[in-house]
């Protein structure tokens, strides 16, 4: 089953939009703040006092909330409840306990019950429950192979392509660029380690998922080039997740660090 994805505007372009005033009128103690809210589908646009009704129309043109729904959920949540959690631990990286299976998923850790149900002890996005039992399901027992390919280089990757690079690897460049020190503090907090050796000027690299391993390559600007993030797959990443998936789970880590480098 894979994720329908309609979002056009990611979150740094729907930030850059907004008038920066951090006024907080909208709910949200800055405007990045209030942009990850609109993105994540926690807030409307017209919370926003300071947007004109011609610019209201043209973002919400822009920014599509992201198609999940009860009953994608409810059918996975049904499907998961026939599974055999204990093999699914295995194959998934999982830690088997209590009443269900443990994953860790971008440094937080979520229980998958043996009905289905997801829980973290702190609310859940409907669509990060959509994407753990997606995980469970889709999961093949594999050993990582420590290959690391580019997204274009897995299945069905060439097609979405352009969307990956728009809603991932560019609101990290933008981030890293903002404030690259922070952003790194960032990603240490989920739990990446520096890796030597690449051809960039620094790498990390992190589990999104216990199956999951990805690598960020930064390369600083010089006189040719523009800052850029790369990031690379363990090649049996298609094992785990969808092409689709995959793009909604870098997502969601360029939106978790893009809020922890939100003033608080």
């Amino acid at each position: 089953m894979a994720l329908s994805l309609s979002h056009k505007m990611n979150t740094i372009e729907l930030y850059k939009e907004l008038p920066k005033t951090n006024c907080a009128a909208c709910g949200q103690k800055t405007c990045m703040a209030f942009a990850i809210a609109v993105v994540k589908g926690s807030a409307l646009l017209a919370a926003c006092p300071h947007l004109n009704e011609d610019t209201l129309g043209r973002l919400e043109g822009s920014v599509t909330k992201l198609d999940v729904t009860e009953a994608m959920f409810d059918k996975l949540k049904e499907e998961t409840g026939r599974l055999d959690l204990r093999k699914a631990a295995a194959a998934t990286g999982a830690l088997e306990g209590g009443d269900g299976i443990t994953i860790k998923c971008l440094g937080r850790d979520y229980i998958v019950r043996y009905d289905g149900s997801v829980d973290s002890g702190a609310a859940v996005s409907l669509w990060i429950k959509i994407l753990l039992l997606i995980y469970i399901k889709t999961a093949e027992h594999s050993e990582l192979s420590n290959d690391w390919v580019s997204f274009d280089r897995l299945r069905m990757g060439i097609v979405k392509i352009g969307a990956f690079k728009k809603e991932c690897e560019s609101p990290l460049t933008e981030m890293f660029i903002k404030d690259y020190a922070a952003s790194v503090a960032a990603l240490r907090a989920l739990g990446a380690e520096e890796v030597e050796g690449q051809p960039s000027n620094a790498a990390w690299k992190l589990y999104l998922l216990p199956k999951i391993p990805i690598l960020i390559l930064y390369w600083q600007s010089d006189e040719e080039f523009q800052p850029e993030i790369k990031v690379l797959f363990d090649s049996t990443a298609e094992k785990y997740l969808d092409i689709e998936s995959l793009v909604f789970l870098l997502r969601e880590l360029s939106i978790t660090l893009g809020d922890s480098l939100c003033p608080k």
